[in-house]
C-alpha cells in the first residue's frame, strides 16, 4: 500500500490493464443504468413484476460488480462475469449478447485476470 505522499512507478502493462478494467466498468454501468431506466419506467406503463426485479436485482449486481472490479477485490471478477452470462440469457437481444461478449473478453485477458487473483 503506498503512503501518502509517495508517488509509485506503473508499468504499461499495469496501465494497460486499469484500462481495461475501467473499460468494463463503464459498460457494466451503463448496461445498469439502463435497466434502472426499465425499472422506472414502470411508474409510467406496466411492466410485468417479474421484469421489474428482474431488471432491479440485475442492476444492484452490475452496480456492486463495478465497486469491485475498481477496488480490484477478488469477488468482483467471478460476479461480473455471472451478471454478463444472466444478463445475456435472461434479457435477450443481439447487441446486448454482443456487449456481453466483448466485456468477458476484456475480463479473461490474462493481465486483468492476474489483477483479480484468477489463473
Amino acid at each position: 500500500m503506498a503512503r501518502r505522499g509517495v508517488t509509485r512507478l506503473v508499468t504499461a502493462d499495469e496501465q494497460q490493464t486499469d484500462r481495461l478494467v475501467r473499460l468494463a466498468v463503464i459498460v457494466l454501468a451503463i448496461k445498469a443504468l439502463g435497466l434502472l431506466l426499465v425499472a422506472g419506467s414502470a411508474a409510467f406503463r406496466p411492466v410485468p413484476g417479474r421484469g421489474l426485479a428482474v431488471a432491479l436485482v440485475l442492476a444492484a449486481a452490475m452496480v456492486a460488480a463495478c465497486f469491485g472490479l475498481l477496488r480490484s477485490r477478488r469477488w468482483a471478477w467471478p460476479l461480473a462475469l455471472t451478471v454478463l452470462i444472466a444478463d445475456a440469457v435472461i434479457v435477450g437481444g443481439l447487441l446486448r449478447l454482443l456487449l456481453d461478449v466483448g466485456v468477458a473478453l476484456v475480463l479473461f485477458q490474462p493481465a486483468v485476470r492476474a489483477r483479480f487473483g484468477m489463473r
